[in-house]
């Protein structure tokens, strides 16, 4: 039986010891779902609102976009309905703590006050991570010519201009 694309993605990646079939049980992949969701979710505390849930659905729709990406080597937001944090980094050399991270480290760039981010700099990541009305992520991770591209995808989606995350 094939494995969801989930099972196979963090298999290449993340799970040292997979078989050639790409088996991963479903043990690693529950541990890999609460790392992701760790890592959110302390974010989220920081600013007083409830955590997120992992969603099966959203893992599998962030590690197809994940593995499209990677066909191509390309680097772009999906057009999809959900809300999206992409990441590319070194093969292996990253992990989930780190990634996530990334993106959190991006509070340090954003006014909550007026809701905005300093100038010259991103912190769209870090507010969707935070948007108090989401409240599921899902993530996948393919690579390309020595690079992983990450991709967490979130619903509902948030970012929406002219409205604060919390």
């Amino acid at each position: 039986m094939k494995k969801p694309l989930l099972f196979s993605a963090f298999c290449i990646l993340m799970i040292n010891g997979c078989s050639s079939d790409d088996s991963t049980t479903p043990v690693e992949v529950n541990e890999i779902a609460e790392e992701f969701l760790e890592v959110h979710n302390r974010y989220r505390t920081e600013v007083g609102i409830e955590g997120l849930t992992w969603s099966d659905e959203l893992a599998e729709s962030a590690t197809e976009w994940a593995e499209q990406l990677a066909a191509t080597c390309a680097f772009e937001h999906s057009t999809g309905n959900y809300g999206e944090n992409l990441w590319m980094g070194t093969s292996g050399a990253f992990s989930i703590t780190d990634v996530v991270d990334a993106w959190g480290s991006e509070k340090q760039h954003y006014n909550y006050s007026d809701n905005s981010c300093v100038e010259g700099e991103v912190c769209g990541h870090y507010t969707q991570m935070v948007w108090e009305n989401t409240t599921e992520v899902g993530c996948g991770v393919a690579s390309c010519d020595g690079f992983d591209i990450w991709v967490c995808q979130y619903t509902p989606q948030g970012n929406i201009v002219g409205q604060k995350p919390y």
